[in-house]
């Protein structure tokens, strides 16, 4: 496959198409934006990367004042091991790990960094005790606990505690706490969302409270999203939050939670190709390019008077009216993805852009890490 990689100081307009940029002044700013509100705060911030894949970025959020230091959210072993393979030291799994020859690699891995496993079974528990011990490891271990999302965790209740137990009696692992997901809980009403958000998260710090009253030490107690971190970071008892879009921010956010304070950083550049109506356009980026959004969506393009119609394979086909139809062959026409996990996983790197011009490249070195 060929690849032809822009050298920094190459014009934006001058990038050859379809091409993934980075906004890099909104990327730093949404950085900085949601970690500056966990400085002098008790929780801080282990950001997931399962969405970028990038360990460049994963850089610059694991070392920014707010952060776990060199602390990081990964979703699978493969992305781990990259992850950590980049300079990443503390890792908290946020799905289970299940089967031998990934619990395996897990534990290889564990033996270069801090490695915090996650449970909601039996099963998981004794698969890596017996690794652990083959491994002469002692392994940290969180439960997950079910709030509302309803996909993994348990209930809060007799069997979370049990489980707790088991891992205590257990010399081959260490209980480390308490982790769950909230969802992404895209509620446009501000104060609707505080309300349902804390209502679902308390369920957690009950179950914390559970725990710590039958005389076991909660250490990890961990809840948050992009889209609900300025409530669970702010909730007595979480000690860190897992965010992860915040960092290019999805347009499907932009139009249903305005409020938040991010900014679209990752955009893809077209080109138009084709202008054989004077209300059509076509672009070179079809689905192949974009990926396709979980709610069937389309992408937002940058231009007035354009809107996405559909995406073929390899064709984007846009709508145009009123400053839209001037539009010509040759012209470029940036589009934001309304989720950019399917876009990241269709490209080889990230063209970083600031002021107009090419400042870095950086490869999407986990964007195949799906075992």
């Amino acid at each position: 496959m060929t690849d032809f990689v822009p050298p920094p100081g190459t014009a934006y307009e001058d990038l050859e198409t379809p091409r993934l940029v980075i906004d890099l002044a909104a990327m730093e700013y949404n950085i900085e934006t949601l970690h500056r509100f966990f400085r002098g705060r008790p929780a801080r911030v282990r950001s997931v990367t399962k969405g970028h894949k990038c360990p460049a970025i994963a850089q610059r959020q694991m070392t920014v004042d707010g952060a776990v230091p060199f602390g990081l959210c990964c979703a699978k072993v493969s992305e781990a091991e990259v992850m950590v393979a980049a300079g990443a030291r503390h890792i908290r799994m946020i799905e289970q790990v299940v089967g031998k020859a990934k619990v395996e690699r897990l534990m290889r891995l564990a033996r270069n960094a801090h490695i915090i496993a996650l449970v909601d079974d039996p099963r998981h528990v004794a698969d890596l005790a017996d690794a652990a011990q083959a491994h002469y490891l002692t392994l940290d271990v969180l439960v997950e606990v079910e709030i509302g999302l309803n996909r993994t965790g348990l209930v809060p209740g007799p069997e979370a505690m049990k489980l707790v137990r088991s891992i205590e009696k257990d010399n081959r692992l260490r209980f480390a706490g308490l982790s769950s997901h909230e969802g992404s809980m895209v509620i446009t009403d501000p104060e609707v969302r505080e309300e349902k958000v804390r209502a679902r998260i308390q369920r957690l710090l009950d179950c914390r409270e559970d725990v710590e009253r039958a005389g076991v030490g909660v250490e990890i107690c961990g809840a948050g999203s992009s889209t609900t971190w300025n409530i669970a970071g702010a909730m007595d008892g979480i000690t860190e939050i897992d965010p992860g879009t915040y960092v290019f921010w999805d347009h499907a956010f932009v139009e249903s939670m305005p409020d938040q304070p991010f900014r679209t950083a990752l955009k893809v550049l077209t080109t138009v190709i084709s202008r054989a109506a004077p209300d059509r356009a076509v672009v070179d980026c079809g689905y192949k390019a974009m990926g396709r959004a979980g709610d069937g969506g389309m992408p937002a393009a940058d231009r007035e008077g354009v809107t996405v119609n559909r995406l073929n394979s390899e064709h984007g086909i846009l709508d145009l009216e009123g400053e839209g139809r001037t539009l010509r062959i040759g012209d470029k026409v940036a589009l934001t993805p309304r989720a950019f996990g399917p876009t990241v996983v269709a490209h080889d790197h990230y063209v970083g852009v600031r002021n107009g011009v090419v400042e870095s490249v950086w490869p999407i070195s986990a964007r195949a890490s799906h075992q």
